[in-house]
């Protein structure tokens, strides 16, 4: 039997209480009736980020090298509140290849991003600090599964800086548009989950990288006054280990998604969580 765990979630000052008020508050037709007045029909919606947003191996799949679901978060809120939606969205993409670096044939996705925009999401920063490839490593026994102290820690103020500049360049593109900002669900949870295959230190590792990441997410929200869509703090009950209906993101062997990312109830989440966020 596993030893409990030695890393322990930090306080989110506000934003749990928040979230947990949002996540039993006001019912889905409610929120989403609600939100939808913000817009106009049709409005245009950017979706930007990396996997988590794209939706790997979450039905149905747009054969494109991104990875990218017509079930993904963005879409099912597009769906909802009746958004036109452009989503750039791209498995592997870093805050570079959102900001100005091309993702092989495709663009820098900011460039989607135009006057006329009134929604854009985003979900990007864990690949700038390797955190996916070194869930993946655990998850498989590798030599990547090791912690480099120093390296991470310049990883997340880089990101975080990273983060700030996208949410300016964002408003300096589209002055009147909404930006949420979605986290990464919990992948850890704080007791014991066979399906993620880690050992008692790829526990440590991985729920460490998620936690910290999370909170320069938070922090980032905050300093730059965007929206913020949190599974991660509600999201103790609903990691890999949990019931399939209450399973927001999956483990190291999965029948429908991608390992160690959002399973297709995890992006409804998402998108629930992004809507009430924008509602306020």
């Amino acid at each position: 039997m596993k030893t409990p765990r030695l890393f322990v979630v930090l306080p989110l000052v506000g934003i749990a209480a928040l979230a947990a008020a949002c996540s039993s508050g006001a019912s889905s037709s409610t929120v989403t009736s609600t939100t939808a007045a913000q817009f106009k029909v049709e409005s245009k919606y950017v979706a930007l980020g990396s996997s988590y947003a794209a939706g790997p191996g979450v039905p149905t799949q747009s054969g494109g090298a991104c990875a990218r679901s017509s079930g993904n978060y963005p879409s099912l809120v597009a769906a909802k509140l009746h958004l036109a939606l452009v989503d750039v969205s791209c498995s592997g993409a870093t805050t570079a290849n959102v900001l100005t670096l091309s993702q092989g044939t495709n663009a820098p996705q900011l460039d989607a991003v135009t006057s006329d925009t009134s929604l854009v999401t985003f979900t990007v920063g864990g690949n700038d600090i390797g955190y996916t490839a070194t869930a993946f490593s655990c998850g498989m026994g590798g030599a990547a599964c090791t912690s480099h102290p120093a390296q991470l820690a310049a990883s997340l103020a880089t990101l975080k800086i990273s983060l700030a500049t996208l949410v300016s360049t964002i408003r300096s593109k589209a002055p009147s548009a909404k930006i949420v900002l979605v986290t990464y669900p919990l992948l850890v949870p704080p007791t014991a989950c066979p399906a993620l295959n880690f050992t008692q230190e790829g526990d440590q590792l991985v729920g460490s990288m998620g936690q910290r990441l999370e909170q320069v997410f938070v922090e980032v929200a905050e300093s730059t006054h965007v929206l913020l869509a949190d599974p991660y703090v509600i999201g103790q009950t609903h990691g890999p280990c949990a019931p399939p209906d209450a399973s927001w993101i999956a483990g190291h062997t999965v029948t429908v998604g991608f390992p160690y990312h959002p399973t297709p109830l995890g992006h409804e989440e998402m998108a629930t969580l992004t809507e009430r966020a924008l509602q306020g």
